[in-house]
């Protein structure tokens, strides 16, 4: 897969940030809202991260699932979610075909691939299907989710969504012919299956994320994937993964090789994708901001020009 350098202008252009009068190391801290539960416990970390660093937007990839829970109060989910949305934020879609979502949907539920191995039905309790991978389903199928998902969102009141990202990082090439057609722009899938090896090595997760995204390194950068017909969909690599896999250290080691990057051609931005999942942010956020601030301190003793975007 060929990832070009691309000019300052058309990164800007390309993810919707205001150009700035110099190039930058530009930060996008995303969070993946998974579908399985809203916790108080997460959601109060969360709030308290927004308290405390208010200057960083978030680019959140939220997930229908919530709704189609078996008892799910619309009005209350919807609360929970926008307890923790500020203005100036993204609002993205994100998909793991959850048994319930994928059903509401109007679509067959598949039980594989799975990165788990198959999965047993009959504990199918209360919902499945985090681990399934989207690429079990053909690209119709993907657009009746797709279809569903952003249906139910703007239902609740959030902004319709042209950014994605897949569940488990797992987009293919139908995926993404599927998300062109729905009038996405933006696919945020691609990552470094590196990340993923201590904890998913003798998992299916860690090979298939690393055969789809083969190229994907901690310094790669926006690029277009061509479609047919002309189409294409802007990739902005999560090329510094999320929370659960790196740790403080990693994070500014990834901010480096960036800092790096940029140092190299300072006269385009370099973008640098983090971030966390809503259903662990209690566990991983604390970690996270000590690598936001090992960041702070590197790039003010190194004069590396740094935003949140």
């Amino acid at each position: 897969m060929n990832l070009p350098f691309l000019s300052p202008l058309f990164v800007l252009c390309a993810l919707s940030i205001s150009p700035a009068s110099f190039a930058a190391l530009r930060i996008v801290v995303s969070v993946d809202w998974e579908g399985r539960e809203l916790s108080p416990q997460n959601l109060a970390a969360m709030q308290s991260f927004r308290q405390d660093y208010p200057h960083i937007p978030l680019q959140h990839f939220l997930n229908a699932a919530y709704y189609t829970k078996t008892g799910a109060d619309p009005v209350a989910t919807t609360s929970l979610i926008q307890s923790v949305l500020r203005p100036g934020d993204e609002q993205g879609l994100h998909i793991h075909p959850w048994r319930s979502l994928v059903t509401a949907a109007g679509v067959k539920f598949r039980s594989e691939p799975a990165f788990r191995g198959p999965l047993d039905l009959s504990q199918c309790t209360p919902d499945c299907g985090h681990d399934v991978n989207l690429a079990g389903y053909n690209e119709k199928e993907l657009r009746r989710l797709i279809q569903f998902s952003v249906k139910t969102l703007t239902a609740q009141g959030f902004k319709r969504p042209t950014s994605f990202r897949a569940g488990a990082w797992q987009a293919e090439m139908r995926t993404f012919r599927a998300l062109a057609a729905e009038g996405f722009t933006q696919d945020a899938s691609a990552t470094s299956a590196a990340y993923l090896k201590d904890r998913w090595g003798k998992s299916l997760l860690y090979p298939v994320v690393g055969k789809i995204w083969p190229d994907i390194k901690k310094t790669s950068q926006p690029y277009r994937i061509a479609l047919d017909g002309g189409r294409s969909l802007m990739e902005l690599p999560n090329n510094g993964c999320l929370a659960d896999y790196t740790p403080a250290a990693v994070m500014l080691e990834t901010f480096q090789e960036n800092a790096k990057l940029w140092a190299e051609h300072p006269a385009s931005d370099v973008i640098l994708s983090i971030g966390f999942h809503q259903e662990t942010a209690e566990k991983f956020l604390p970690s996270f901001r000590a690598g936001l601030e090992s960041i702070r301190t590197y790039a003010e003793q190194a004069k590396i020009p740094y935003t949140f975007v």
